[in-house]
């Protein structure tokens, strides 16, 4: 029996043309303003901290790309308040990195105070960065707090580095800017391409562009991009520029163990659709994990290896299912809703779904008891959920403001600011280191 569960996989691709954009991030001011309580509430509040304006000898251009590189990571970390600069009463001229008035960042609510200096060196610059506790009066040391000769294209890693340290500091477990998220995106009428970018929207780049519609791209060891391509006229697996697939069966998403020995993929066998295992070396099949006369499409993997997600109709609608990677113990996952997709492997065993009710789509989340939380309601459709390395936030696409753009959230689905600003048309976003 066929369903449309695989055709839906391809309609998500469909869209408008628009020429790619060098950045695609939207202004700190709006990133600012874009902050949104979504669920219920949480156990954690934004902590207030002061971005002091850098101060600089030397290019101001690179410092206008530290002071936005701050405000967008500590505002996406989602563990902090960002105050507004109008409110600051520190006298800029006299405060340095060793001299701060602290009881004038005080009386406007900081808790953490950043401050930066940029010298023009010989070769690059020099560029030291510091984070204060407002209330204790002093200075908190933290790891790539000085950088020295940092080339005009590093600084920007130079200062999310340092935000990852801070965040190691507050919060026991470094940040992660500086992260990747690959996405399929519409750069023609009848083409697809792969685009990369960086967790805050910044540095997008277009990495696979050959003429013809590339889908559900997955990072793979050593950090290459897995995908399906068009590339043949019909759907075949590739890694980077590498054919992995060549028969002539039609492969819909997949993606490495996390050993990174095997391919785990939704092949089409006999009219219908079964999760194999394949040699990546040779693009064989070794093990028709699934085998059964339904649907199955989407797989992921648990962090350890043990468990696949997925995606089977053998209800008659499409809901989200576990099987033992051996290919035992099948159960289904979801039990609410009548179309249940794109499930997503993350921490603590919780997966990532999108569910559709009155033909809006929503991002869920279950764990393997069948516990089920919302991630987002009321805000347009939201789709393509993927977790970050770190399981901290979530990436997803979101019509919410009136066209698609990518979106990440903090885990709880408290805090979700937009990472793109371009109307582009992106599907299945991964995110990787």
């Amino acid at each position: 029996m066929r369903t449309h569960l695989c055709i839906t996989l391809f309609l998500i691709a469909k869209s408008v043309y628009a020429q790619p954009p060098k950045e695609l991030g939207p202004s700190s001011k709006d990133l600012f303003d874009a902050i949104h309580v979504v669920v219920g509430p949480s156990a954690r509040s934004l902590d207030p901290v002061a971005i002091a304006q850098p101060k600089c000898v030397g290019s101001k251009e690179v410092c206008a790309t530290i002071d936005e590189t701050l405000i967008k990571d500590l505002t996406l970390s989602g563990y902090f308040k960002v105050l507004d600069r109008s409110s600051f009463i520190a006298n800029a001229e006299v405060e340095t990195l060793t001299y701060t008035n602290f009881p004038d960042w005080a009386n406007i609510g900081a808790k953490y105070l950043v401050k930066t200096e940029v010298v023009k060196a010989a070769q690059g610059y020099d560029i030291e960065f510091r984070l204060f506790s407002v209330s204790e009066k002093k200075a908190i040391p933290c790891k790539n707090q000085s950088h020295r000769g940092v080339a005009s294209n590093k600084v920007r890693k130079a200062t999310h580095d340092f935000i990852n340290s801070l965040i190691e500091v507050i919060t026991g477990k470094p940040g992660i800017f500086g992260s990747r998220i690959v996405l399929s995106v519409k750069t023609g009428q009848m083409e697809r391409s792969i685009a990369v970018m960086e967790m805050d929207g910044s540095n997008f780049t277009i990495v696979i562009k050959n003429g013809t519609s590339n889908m559900f791209p997955k990072w793979a060891p050593g950090g290459k991009i897995l995908y399906t391509s068009m590339m043949p006229g019909y759907p075949t697996l590739y890694l980077g520029e590498k054919r992995i697939t060549n028969d002539a069966r039609e492969y819909r998403g997949a993606v490495f163990t996390p050993d990174g020995k095997h391919i785990c993929a939704s092949v089409n066998l006999d009219g219908q659709s079964d999760l194999v295992l394949l040699d990546p070396n040779t693009g064989e099949i070794i093990k028709n994990i699934t085998n059964t006369p339904y649907d199955e499409v989407s797989p992921s993997f648990s962090r350890d290896g043990s468990m696949i997600a997925y995606v089977s109709n053998k209800t008659g609608h499409p809901q989200v299912y576990v099987i033992r990677s051996d290919g035992t113990g099948e159960r289904r996952l979801t039990m609410a809703g009548a179309y249940n997709t794109s499930p997503r492997f993350g921490p603590d065993g919780r997966v990532l779904f999108v569910g559709m009710d009155d033909f809006v789509t929503d991002i869920f989340t279950v764990d393997l008891a069948g516990n089920m939380m919302r991630m987002t309601q009321d805000q347009g459709n939201n789709r393509d959920p993927a977790w970050s390395p770190d399981g901290r936030y979530i990436v997803f696409l979101s019509d919410r403001t009136g066209r698609w753009k990518v979106w990440i959230m903090t885990e709880d689905g408290r805090y979700q600011f937009p990472i793109t600003e371009k109307p582009m048309e992106f599907a299945t976003p991964d995110w990787g280191f």
